[in-house]
Formats: C-alpha cells, sequence, structure tokens
C-alpha cells in the first residue's frame, strides 16, 4: 500500500500521529510549533483528496453520524482519497480519542487539535462540520466543500430517521472528478466548537 495514505488500524494510527505531538493543550494559539501530523490533510500530490471531519465525543449529533463517518472513510480509500477526525477541544485526550473511535468503530485517522490550528485554517463553527480539500497542481489546497455531512438532522432536536441527501458523499465524487461542487458550502448544524482565543 503507498505509504501516502497511511491508512492503519485506528489504534495504530492514533498511537502513531499522537506519538508525534509537539505542542502541548495547555498553549495558546500560536504559542508553539505545530503537530506535524495536522499538517498532513493540507499536503500531498496533485488531484489528492482529503477530507476533514471535526467531531466531539460527546456532541450527539456527531456521534449519531458516526456509521457515516466510517462509510465516508471506506468511500475515500476506495477512491485513493484521504479522512481524518478532527477534536479541536483541549480536554479530549488521546485515551478520550482511542476510546471514541473503538466505541463507534471508526477506522480513518484521528488527529488531536488542542490548539484549533486546523480549526483556523478551516474556520470549522461546530461538531460535526465536513471539509473536502483537493491539492492542487502547485501544491497548495483547494476547498472545494465546507459544512454539512447529510441531512439526518432537519434541525436541532428534528432527526430523520434516515437521511435523504447525502452532500459530503456527493462532493467528494465532484472533488474525484475535478468538478466544480455545486453548493460548496452548507451551513453545519450540531455543537459549537468554543474558540480558544
Amino acid at each position: 500500500m503507498s505509504s501516502r495514505f497511511l491508512l492503519l488500524p485506528v489504534l495504530l494510527t492514533i498511537s502513531m500521529i499522537f506519538g508525534c505531538a509537539s505542542t502541548p493543550a495547555s498553549k495558546s494559539v500560536g504559542t508553539g510549533p505545530v503537530d506535524p501530523s495536522l499538517k498532513k490533510p493540507l499536503e500531498g500530490q496533485p488531484g489528492d483528496v482529503a477530507v476533514l471531519i471535526f467531531a466531539s465525543p460527546d456532541c450527539p449529533i456527531s456521534n449519531a453520524l458516526a456509521p457515516e463517518y466510517q462509510r465516508i472513510h471506506e468511500q475515500l480509500v476506495e477512491g485513493g482519497g484521504r479522512m481524518y477526525l478532527v477534536h479541536a477541544r483541549g480536554d479530549v485526550t488521546r485515551q478520550i480519542a482511542e476510546k471514541h473511535a473503538e466505541a463507534y468503530k471508526l477506522k480513518m485517522d484521528v488527529l488531536l487539535d488542542p490548539d484549533q490550528y486546523l480549526v483556523e485554517k478551516m474556520n470549522a463553527t461546530v461538531t460535526p462540520e465536513a471539509v473536502v480539500l483537493r491539492i492542487q497542481e502547485d501544491g497548495s489546497w483547494k476547498k472545494v466543500y465546507q459544512g454539512r455531512i447529510n441531512d439526518l438532522y432537519a434541525s436541532l432536536g428534528n432527526r430523520r430517521d434516515h437521511p435523504t441527501q447525502y452532500w459530503l458523499r456527493e462532493a467528494i465524487d465532484a472533488s474525484f472528478n475535478d468538478q466544480v461542487v455545486e453548493v460548496a458550502y452548507r451551513a453545519p448544524l450540531g455543537c459549537y466548537i468554543e474558540r480558544i482565543r
């Protein structure tokens, strides 16, 4: 398997990612070096597709969508893409993230973002919130979609039995085909990400 994707079983993946963390959760944004693992979603070869999902281990809406996270991860692997589940709160420890991933059978890469490096880069506001990136010819990244994953929740407290719209899946398909996503932003619905500054 190509080393570009590094899609290993979740506990090994988490251990590898968290093992190289260099930014303590107690630091403020911008006061220390950025954990190299947090830059991985923003790097790659031209045409690469990477998906970030900002999630929370105790957000009911985020956890209700966990099976969809795993399905999307499998869709990305099949297409040659990458997915990252991002925890953006300083109180989410490595142990909490591992337990959460195991409980919900999540096998994608998991990142801790206590200094909110990726939150700020993507301007994420709630969990869950998805961002689809495509790596350009010059190596820079381009945001092609941001927002809701599907319409399982019509509004806060109003959950459908099954979603009827799959916006993130459609955005991923468009990104693999280098097509423009018709609606590039859909206001996310979920638990507010409290900024640390």
